[in-house]
């Protein structure tokens, strides 16, 4: 099936829609907008209350604001804190965005579309597929020949990305296990993928009337907002896969697998470093060599393929295989 069809598909439920696609992504945009304000007005609200001083907050002493999160007694207050920052980021923008299109807004999301164990399963051997390839792309952005002032800044912005994830990665018990794995697995993969590619890369698609390079960009800002210059390369590429997957199976739930499973493995591999002595900060900067990066693009390509076939297969014969 080619991209004409595609693209044809996703136009099936509003040849003509209400609101233009350029306008769909001004509101998806400004929705974003006032969740930023919204979400910055409350993490202050939190701050204050664990102990952070207005002026540390005003000066964005980031260092001094990630050591007052980090503390045990305030663990029960930064999770309540990230959990409302994403939903409010991500989460309500998309369903906004979807209810002032549609009046359905969880078919507009494709929430309600039916999958079969072989997108399950080509989704598994994706997401673990990617993966590899991620770590080996990694590992490849350390060698990029950035500016001596470029590469100073990398280093401090992936030291704050680090210090923000290590908060709910400090697991020593099985309880620590599950909280990390539905603070950095479960919600971020429900939020981000409503918001990337739900909406954001759905209305790119129908307005620039080309699904790679609408997946492209949906995956640069995806990778963006994760402020973490070393592994730029490596979350465009898993925000093009998870992009392609929604594309060709359209629907959210395989997204939200693929992206628990590539979180929830990281989860895992601290959990185990850190349950036989390790260091989770160590883990986390761990990757592949690069030669492994060409074996790992072919495999999820080839992967791509077959889940694209299949995918087009279900929808022809709209039954579940």
């Amino acid at each position: 099936m080619d991209a004409n069809i595609q693209t044809n598909d996703w136009l099936a439920n509003e040849m003509k829609p209400r609101i233009s696609y350029f306008g769909q992504f001004g509101i998806l945009i400004g929705l974003v907008g006032v969740g930023i304000v919204l979400a910055t007005l409350i993490q202050v609200v939190f701050l204050l209350s664990m102990g952070c001083t207005l002026n540390d907050i005003l000066s964005a002493n980031e260092n001094k604001m990630m050591a007052v999160m980090a503390k045990p007694e305030n663990f029960v207050k930064a999770t309540i804190l990230q959990t409302l920052n994403t939903l409010i980021l991500m989460a309500i923008p998309a369903f906004v965005l979807a209810r002032i299109i549609t009046k359905n807004a969880f078919e507009y999301l494709e929430f309600n579309i039916k999958i079969n164990y072989k997108q399950i399963l080509l989704t598994i051997a994706i997401a673990v597929s990617a993966i590899v390839l991620s770590l080996s792309l990694t590992e490849l952005n350390k060698y990029l020949p950035y500016p001596h002032t470029w590469r100073m800044k990398a280093e401090k912005m992936e030291e704050t990305y680090l210090q923000s994830v290590l908060i709910f990665a400090n697991i020593k018990t099985i309880a620590d296990f599950l909280l990390s794995i539905l603070m950095i697995a479960i919600l971020p993969a429900i939020f981000e993928e409503l918001l990337f590619r739900a909406t954001l890369q759905k209305i790119l698609i129908n307005w620039i009337k080309n699904p790679h390079i609408a997946i492209l960009i949906a995956s640069i800002l995806f990778s963006l907002v994760h402020i973490s210059i070393y592994g730029f390369l490596a979350r465009m590429l898993l925000g093009m896969v998870l992009g392609y997957l929604f594309y060709y199976g359209k629907s959210i739930w395989l997204n939200i697998l693929m992206h628990f499973i590539n979180n929830a493995l990281g989860v895992t591999s601290i959990y185990l470093t850190m349950k036989n002595g390790g260091d989770a900060k160590s883990n986390m900067n761990e990757t592949l060599p690069i030669w492994v990066l060409p074996f790992a693009l072919i495999i999820t390509i080839i992967l791509l393929l077959y889940y694209k076939k299949i995918s087009e297969k279900k929808q022809l014969n709209n039954v579940v295989i």
